[in-house]
């Protein structure tokens, strides 16, 4: 036997490995044995259907693509079943709810203040059923309006430039760097002090997510406290407050007027 023979045995094996991933993936999605008929497949389809239509239950769109393409997979000779897999796959892990919100990375920025955020999603995801969509990579721009006082795992429906309805379920995640948490309402932050200042007390200017603020340090002391500079109140949620852990810097406390130009050319970029 060739060399080349054995290489397509391999090649013949492996996609008929992932094709069976596939198949099992779509009967999960559908609730079914192996070996189910046709008529089954259609019965176990038209039943999923009305627990996840979005028009007539409040499913998702994106649950009904999955239950369509494990449809499609099961009833035809469809040669990309590893792809429908990984896609299938892939969705479920991708951040949709069972009740169709979608993830929204947001930083604290806009979780504070609000505005726009624009996320690149799988068209798959926010489709209609209908709608035609050429390939399973194909995205979608969407942009969201943000309200003020967003919280960290938020669900709620936001105003959406590019999806198929006006409003979009999303949950919120809030992304943070350099030390800065979220605690309910309440945010944590580190700062950066004179040395001198951190050990010996005194006025100072700190930066906040809120911008710089005049603080007094106590002699000692590490941990501030500043009430009301958390996230902003909102219909259901009181206002939080920020904590600020001080943390000793070479660099000489600066002048109120020059952390006012740092903090307007931060948001200006």
């Amino acid at each position: 036997m060739s060399t080349e023979s054995q290489n397509e045995i391999v090649d013949r094996n492996r996609l008929n490995g992932r094709d069976s991933e596939a198949r099992q993936a779509a009967l999960s999605e559908l609730g079914l044995a192996p070996g189910s008929s046709d008529e089954i497949i259609r019965k176990a389809f038209r039943a999923r259907l009305k627990e996840n239509h979005p028009d007539l239950t409040g499913g998702s769109d994106a649950a009904l693509r999955r239950l369509i393409l494990a449809r499609d997979l099961l009833m035809n000779d469809n040669r990309n079943g590893a792809v429908n897999a990984r896609w299938l796959k892939d969705l479920a892990e991708a951040g949709a709810d069972s009740d169709g919100a979608q993830l929204l990375n947001i930083t604290l920025e806009q979780a504070i203040y609000g505005g726009e955020a624009v996320q690149d999603v799988h068209a798959l995801e926010i489709s209609q059923a209908h709608e035609e969509v050429t390939s399973l990579s194909q995205m979608k721009t969407l942009r969201i309006t943000l309200p003020a006082g967003l919280r960290e795992g938020d669900k709620l429906r936001l105003t959406t430039e590019g999806a198929p309805r006006p409003e979009q379920l999303f949950r919120i995640h809030v992304v943070t760097e350099n030390g800065t948490r979220i605690d309910g309402d309440d945010i944590h932050v580190v700062a950066r002090v004179d040395s001198r200042l951190l050990f010996g007390g005194g006025p100072a200017v700190i930066d906040t997510p809120h911008g710089p603020r005049e603080v007094h340090i106590p002699r000692g002391d590490s941990q501030l406290t500043l009430k009301g500079l958390g996230l902003p109140a909102t219909g259901k949620r009181g206002c939080g407050d920020l904590y600020v852990r001080l943390e000793a810097s070479a660099v000489p406390s600066r002048a109120w007027s020059d952390a006012m130009v740092d903090f307007r050319r931060k948001w200006a970029s």
